[in-house]
């Protein structure tokens, strides 16, 4: 079984898929699954569900969409059966516990987790030389993603600050691996991914810089300017005119058509803090 938040919402179980309908019930099995193994308060559920104020009998409510997400786990445990799951029934899995409730990931898995193993997995790579491993493991892990952290499901705090921390380490992955791809030289085969990218990412300077850069390599310098142009036009839109440095480097050297310095020019790989 996997439950998927790295787009929307899902339960798995051999490769068919379960989205819960209810939006309440999807809030509450998020905020377990994200924190999986670990006891998650009744009242930090309750603070999801009802961010502007506790209803009252906030507490049976919670308890009774829990018992839907064990019931939601339980069904699709018992599809998976014969499929090795090991485990048929939700109550050994979401266990109750004095105050809140502990989601037990042993025999599932978890998107996100998958995703923070990857990418760990790339940032030691970068650390250990080996770019093309890296680039590997990073693209392993963005391949993960179907659309953004929990698409379309209402967040309160909780929940939107482990989005946030996901949509973080994945816009920072996206940088890293376009850094690698242009160390290695695939300009080329990577542009219209990195063009993709930028089109998701469009006031994302380190981002947009590789693609200029990867433009510039491939000799289409009036395009390079075009996505600079569009950079410029979003962070004025979002209230921030500030270019970077490189970035306006990078405007002069297409506007003089200058494309072989940056041929020539390698950036050094910079492990993102995390």
């Amino acid at each position: 079984m996997e439950i998927k938040v790295l787009g929307r919402l899902s339960v798995s179980v051999g490769g068919s898929a379960t989205v819960p309908t209810d939006q309440q019930v999807c809030r509450v099995l998020a905020l377990l699954a994200l924190n999986a193994d670990q006891v998650v308060p009744t009242c930090l559920i309750a603070h999801e569900l009802w961010p502007d104020g506790l209803l009252p009998r906030s507490d049976s409510q919670v308890v009774t969409h829990v018992a839907a997400v064990r019931t939601l786990l339980a069904d699709a445990l018992r599809h998976g059966r014969d499929r090795g799951t090991g485990r048929t029934d939700g109550r050994d899995l979401l266990i109750s516990t004095p105050g809140g409730y502990r989601l037990d990931s042993t025999g599932w898995q978890l998107d996100a987790r998958r995703f923070e193993r990857d990418l760990a997995a790339g940032y030691r790579a970068m650390a250990a030389g080996d770019p093309a491993r890296a680039s590997e493991r990073l693209h392993d892990a963005l391949s993960l993603w179907q659309g953004e952290a929990l698409a379309g499901l209402p967040q309160g705090v909780p929940l939107r600050s482990h989005t946030a921390r996901l949509e973080q380490a994945r816009a920072d992955a996206v940088e890293q691996w376009a850094a690698i791809e242009l160390q290695l030289g695939r300009h080329r085969e990577r542009l219209g991914e990195l063009g993709e990218l930028a089109a998701r990412y469009p006031s994302h300077q380190g981002l947009q810089r590789h693609y200029i850069r990867a433009l510039q390599r491939c000799g289409r310098s009036a395009e390079a300017l075009r996505v600079y142009e569009r950079l410029d036009a979003a962070l004025r839109r979002e209230g921030d005119a500030k270019m970077s440095l490189d970035l306006l480097r990078l405007r002069h050297r297409a506007l003089s058509g200058g494309s072989r310095r940056v041929v020539a020019q390698r950036e050094p790989l910079r492990v993102a803090a995390r």
